[in-house]
């Protein structure tokens, strides 16, 4: 789908009046950016609080909370340069506080030992690795979206899981999916629900004042009027906007939205003339997850008070959160915080008062045993049921693709201008995205780039993740082999035309991923026509390559290499491959040097290199 530019918005002066639409993180950046530079700016909010999403309240987050990727992050800088003070409590871009932090719990609050947390992240790992190679074979191969879901389970059915790996691999699709994207797994894209979404510096942050000393620092100085509903937005007849409120009508010279996408799909606010075709597509794409925060306090903490985040690896994973948040390690308040994303959240919002605390106690018993105090108060966010946000953020479901959010960003007639964290093409879903979409809004009135924040060239959260995967491994598989065996591999590879253009240090590393192998006199290692697994590297011995006719094309002696083409070409073998006499051998599957090769960019290209002066050698 190509997008449609509306033209090119109106620059504004001293002289025009310009209003926003929604007092949240997008609403009250634009408005403050306008006003520095003498702009008259008017901000109307339907609450009759500021800060939209943002909510603080008695100390606690209701709503943005993480300050995701400390360093380089824009909120970062605002924090700093209004002087609000933060905490650092690390993470990375899928688990809060950081995986190797993490608690994991399983029922009857006993904590999983060392072995078993690893164990839970590597087949879990392996899994996000099958899930990766599908995406990039649907995409290479045309094929269309589908849920997250959908591959997952099947992907699971193939391996035949235990039934405690089966429930840590739910717990880990559960918690990114479902508890962090906000979203239904059966509805969420495959293929595009992180493309392109990037992230900062390693660790998160929060305020230690709350989300909303962020709101009420950017407020300062910001006409902003509250329990001001707007109904309508006229902008087709002359320069002027005019924005219908249940009081008033307000004219302008432009007019910034942030409503939520959730208000925007509900129509709650109608616009004159109807938004466009292509607009009102893209926002019936997109969707709104939801999130639930089950907040419980107590007298005191009877938890470990210095534990920063608590995994639940529940019996029923779908039936119960993922994560509990102890707010005494960052705000001294004697709390804890369970998140709840998707259905589960929309089911939790719907409980009464008295099913709440029977569930979060239930669910807290599970987690540090029977013994657990009654809570001072339980009490959840309801944000699906708020009609001034009708859901927390959004998410990309099957059959929306990330252009969507490009086509909501779209101003109309150089006078509509849209913000909000479901316009920002890298960021949405985040506070970050809301804010510097406001500042964006703000540069394209001014006809001022230096609005903007700085854009530093960071990670996307796909690659992030696939980092940390091959982190593990790595690691896994360094402990694994004594320094003789690595000795032998490493004095074998750096024989090899093809692995021992690989630099030094980064063959010692793929070394480990090699599994040995050793096959008999006359046996057949692979057969032409088979599905390409795994590349060879000879120790000793003799593998021999064959047509279909018995000729023989290649024989491989120690150092040398069979089977690196599928790799790059077809995926299935273009000769037969026999061993001639005993042979032993390294074995890398595709996989692992895929990963590999993607960890170790320079080794990618040494290997690049020499394919190409392989391909016209031959040539000639």
């Amino acid at each position: 789908m190509g997008i449609r530019r509306s033209g090119k918005a109106i620059t504004v002066s001293e002289q025009d009046r310009v209003v926003v639409i929604g007092a949240g993180l997008a609403g009250l950046a634009a408005a403050r950016a306008l006003t520095q530079r003498g702009v008259t700016v008017t901000v109307l909010e339907a609450r009759d609080r500021i800060g939209g999403r943002c909510y603080t309240r008695d100390g606690i987050d209701h709503g943005a909370h993480w300050i995701h990727g400390t360093e380089g992050n824009p909120i970062t800088n605002a924090a700093r340069e209004l002087g609000l003070p933060t905490l650092f409590v690390g993470g990375d871009s899928t688990y809060s506080g950081g995986w190797d932090h993490l608690a994991l719990r399983g029922p009857s609050g006993r904590t999983l030992s060392t072995d078993e947390k690893l164990r839970s992240i590597l087949v879990a790992d392996d899994v996000h690795d099958a899930l990766d190679a599908e995406r990039r074979r649907r995409v290479a191969a045309g094929e269309g979206d589908v849920s997250i879901h959908e591959v997952a389970q099947r992907v699971i059915a193939e391996r035949q899981l235990s039934d405690i790996d089966r429930r840590s691999v739910e717990w880990h699709i559960a918690l990114s999916a479902r508890d962090d994207c906000a979203a239904d797994e059966p509805s969420l894209s495959f293929l595009w629900w992180d493309d392109g979404y990037e992230v900062y510096g390693y660790g998160d942050s929060v305020f230690m004042k709350g989300f909303g000393a962020l709101t009420s620092a950017l407020a300062e100085g910001v006409e902003v009027r509250t329990q001001c509903i707007v109904r309508r937005i006229e902008y087709a007849a002359d320069r002027l906007v005019r924005i219908h409120t249940d009081e008033e009508v307000i004219e302008a010279d432009a007019v910034i939205v942030t409503l939520p996408l959730g208000v925007l799909q509900a129509g709650d606010v109608v616009f004159d003339p109807p938004l466009p075709a292509e607009k009102r597509e893209a926002i019936g794409r997109l969707q709104m997850g939801d999130l639930c925060k089950i907040v419980l306090r107590f007298e005191k903490p009877f938890w470990p008070a210095d534990q920063y985040v608590f995994g639940f690896l529940s019996e029923r994973v779908e039936a119960n959160p993922t994560l509990a948040i102890n707010l005494w390690k960052t705000h001294h308040v004697p709390a804890l915080t369970l998140i709840t994303g998707g259905r589960l959240a929309r089911d939790s919002e719907l409980l009464s008062a008295e099913e709440l605390s029977a569930y979060a106690r239930r669910v807290l018993a599970d987690m540090f045993g029977d013994d657990v105090p009654a809570p001072v108060s339980v009490e959840c966010t309801h944000w699906h049921d708020d009609p001034f946000a009708r859901g927390s953020y959004s998410y990309i479901p099957v059959g929306a693709t990330p252009m969507d959010i490009d086509m909501l960003a779209e101003p109309l007639a150089g006078r509509v201008l849209f913000a909000g964290e479901a316009t920002y093409r890298h960021h949405w879903a985040s506070a970050q995205g809301a804010y510097v979409s406001g500042l964006r809004e703000a540069a394209r009135l001014l006809n001022d780039q230096s609005v903007l924040p700085n854009r530093l060239f960071t990670e996307n959260r796909r690659w992030r993740d696939m980092m940390l995967r091959a982190g593990r491994l790595f690691n896994l598989l360094s402990g694994a082999i004594t320094p003789e065996d690595l000795e032998e591999r490493l004095d074998m590879l750096r024989r090899s035309d093809v692995f021992g253009v690989v630099p030094p240090n980064d063959l010692r590393l793929l070394a480990t991923m090699f599994e040995p192998r050793t096959f008999a006199d006359g046996e057949v290692v692979f057969r032409e026509g088979d599905a390409a697994t795994e590349v060879y590297a000879v120790v000793d011995g003799e593998l021999d390559a064959l047509l279909a006719d018995g000729s023989v094309v290649l024989m491989a002696s120690r150092g040398k290499v069979v089977g690196e083409y599928g790799l790059f070409g077809s995926g299935h073998r273009t000769a037969t491959v026999v061993s001639r006499g005993r042979t032993r051998a390294l074995a890398l599957d595709y996989q692992r040097f895929h990963r590999f090769l993607l960890a170790f960019p320079e080794s990618s290209l040494a290997l690049m290199r020499l394919t190409v002066e392989r391909l016209i050698a031959q040539r000639v």
